[in-house]
């Protein structure tokens, strides 16, 4: 199974049955998506940056949501890793207080609280492809709940964000690397060049692993099960798609 990284948080994973295009992302982001053929494409979340899929060739099924499918001999399970917040409506100072009666001046009512920001729902998927069990983080932005862990835990292969400003850092990269302990880790959304995101360079997240990026780095890796090793390989991939 060859796993490709175009930039951005997308990638392209190319099986024997079937190719998967993850978080396909527009070129706004500073790279070039470049069409690529698809059989599934996986949408972590609604950012333009992460679900350009009209960019992506072929006639894909299209993942959005939690669940569990199985497309061309390729499983795909999706699941939450934060959960939206729900916005709270400010108190109406016309209302009685809970206990009042309307007939009793109201005491002054308590100064209004603003509305919780609404977190957009970020899903992280774990792809079964050609025996390779791979992971991808979407545009994680904190630990995953126990519940996600449990299942992104499975997998061999795990892409994972590690450039901050917004997006998940390094040292959380990092312990959240720890507790999945896939046998490969391939870091992405990270200052590379080409990008408009303000992002961290790779290196933080690469020194407290230790780990260092090869003098001559590929776009792309062949990954099967009987390959991987027992221990963690941290691998930097160059981005296709400049």
């Amino acid at each position: 199974m060859d796993i490709a990284w175009i930039g951005h948080a997308a990638f392209r994973l190319r099986g024997r049955d079937a190719a998967v295009v993850l978080d396909p992302c527009p070129s706004s982001t500073g790279f070039r998506l470049g069409r690529p053929q698809a059989d599934i494409v996986t949408i972590s979340n609604p950012a333009p940056e992460h679900a350009w899929a009209q960019g992506v060739g072929g006639e894909p099924a299209h993942l959005d949501a939690p669940g569990e499918y199985e497309i061309h001999n390729v499983l795909v399970t999706s699941v939450v890793t934060n959960r939206p917040a729900v916005a709270r409506p400010a108190p109406d100072p016309d209302e009685p207080a809970d206990g009042d009666e309307p007939d009793k001046p109201l005491t002054p009512p308590p100064t209004p609280t603003p509305p919780t920001a609404t977190v957009i729902r970020n899903l992280g998927f774990v792809v079964t492809i050609d025996e390779v069990v791979v992971a991808h983080l979407g545009d994680l932005r904190s630990e995953p709940s126990p519940q996600a862990m449990e299942e992104l835990s499975r997998a061999d292969v795990l892409l994972i964000p590690v450039g901050g400003n917004g997006h998940l850092d390094a040292k959380t990269a990092v312990k959240v690397a720890g507790a999945i302990d896939a046998r490969l880790v391939i870091p992405m959304l990270y200052k590379v060049g080409p990008e408009t995101a303000l992002l961290d360079p790779v290196d933080a997240f690469l020194s407290a692993m230790g780990a260092a990026a090869p003098e001559t780095l590929d776009n792309h890796i062949n990954v099967t099960s009987g390959g991987l090793g027992q221990h963690t390989v941290v691998q930097v991939l160059a981005p296709r798609g400049v």
